[in-house]
């Protein structure tokens, strides 16, 4: 009796042994499938080449679907959407989505720890989007958002207290809380342009994009190094008073160009075939208030693309917009997308309202458009079900 006791408890121990070892293979197996399987190339016949169909995405965004193994059917979601180009942001808020040794070097941060986990250290949520984007047949330009823009606490504000620029009173902060690096300032205008090569050189993407914080707000360049650099060249005469005085904008704004310039030779000695993207405001509202003067970096031959940033709400302001003349002008000298947007996470633009500005700009015969952002075109927060986005998309995009 005591026998057979023992003899089913030694049965009963290699059946549990035997269980958790097709648990544990089970297990392992679907961790392998989660991991390497990815969601199935689309058919490219239904995305054109001709036309910018693009996307923004937050740098939370890509590193979100990044840890999360969603990034191929995020990437594959896109391009079944008819869509073409992906600008994910690389640089917000002063840190890298990517592991970057310039980042690192200016702050001692490699990349933003919020889009880092340490579960994965080794990993790289842009060589992941890359690797995905092209096997989607899919143009990604990593968009370096901050552009000059960067939070007045930040370390490379505290480690480079004389990158910055001051208005008239000195201060080094906007209205906004924000401070801006300083375009004059030659140890600037090396740290942006290796952070930009720095992209190049080591993933192989199909461009960059500046956007309007890649600007001098036009309070701005009354900090010690712009003050003496004016004199310099005005004969020992200090910067006028007025920060809207025309020669005085018009110096700024040809200091920016220069650093543009840079950065343009830069990247073309990289990869001559990289495209250089700007998404900028308007015209006369990107120099009057940034010192933005992109109509004239398109003529010196420094951008490839624009996309400019109509972000309205009324129709009628939107077809305003695309009919000023000067806009009108500068389209025949370099593809002119323009970017719309698709509303904040809590209150995203209804795709009915999304379709009608995308029909407008496609009347205006413009070079396509570009969504900001993901997260409310493609996402959890877009503006209706995925029958309606479908079906949308695919009478504007045939």
């Amino acid at each position: 009796m005591v026998g057979r006791y023992i003899k089913d408890i030694k049965l009963f121990l290699w059946r549990s042994q035997s269980q958790k070892r097709w648990l544990s293979l089970a297990l392992v197996s679907l961790l392998l499938v989660t991991l390497f399987w990815q969601a199935p190339t689309i058919n490219q016949s239904q995305i054109a080449n001709n036309e910018i169909r693009g996307v923004w995405m937050t740098n939370y965004g890509a590193a979100l679907s990044y840890y999360t193994s969603r990034l191929d059917e995020v990437i594959a979601n896109i391009a079944k959407r008819r869509l073409n180009t992906i600008y994910p942001a690389v640089w917000n808020r002063g840190y890298t989505l990517h592991p970057s040794p310039v980042a690192k070097s200016a702050s001692g941060y490699s990349q933003d720890y919020m889009t880092s986990l340490p579960l994965f250290p080794f990993q790289d949520a842009l060589s992941g989007l890359v690797e995905q984007a092209h096997r989607q047949k899919l143009r990604i330009i990593p968009w370096f958002e901050y552009g000059l823009l960067i939070p007045k606490n930040h370390s490379i504000v505290k480690r480079h207290p004389n990158w910055l620029t001051a208005n008239q009173r000195g201060e080094t902060v906007s209205s906004d809380g924000m401070s801006w690096l300083n375009p004059c300032h030659p140890e600037v205008q090396k740290f942006i342009t290796d952070l930009i090569v720095d992209v190049v050189k080591r993933y192989p993407v199909d461009g960059i994009q500046l956007d309007d914080h890649f600007a001098l707000p036009v309070e701005f360049g009354y900090d010690a190094y712009t003050r003496k650099l004016y004199r310099q060249e005005h004969n020992g005469n200090s910067p006028p008073q007025n920060p809207k005085n025309p020669e005085w904008m018009a110096w700024r704004a040809g200091k920016l160009t220069q650093l543009m310039a840079k950065i343009s030779k830069a990247v073309r000695e990289e990869n001559h075939d990289v495209i250089i993207s700007l998404s900028p405001n308007s015209l006369n509202f990107a120099y009057n208030k940034y010192l933005q003067d992109w109509g004239k970096w398109v003529d010196r031959g420094l951008l490839d693309e624009v996309i400019v940033q109509i972000y309205r709400e009324d129709l009628t302001a939107i077809k305003h917009e695309l009919n000023k003349s000067e806009l009108l002008n500068i389209r025949k000298k370099v593809p002119i997308a323009i970017g719309l947007y698709t509303g904040p996470f809590l209150s995203p633009k209804s795709i009915k309202n999304l379709q009608k500005e995308i029909e407008i700009v496609q009347n205006y015969n413009y070079d396509g458009v570009s969504f900001f952002c993901w997260e409310t075109t493609l996402w959890f927060f877009k503006g209706g079900s995925d029958t309606e986005l479908e079906n949308s998309l695919r009478k504007v995009f045939t």
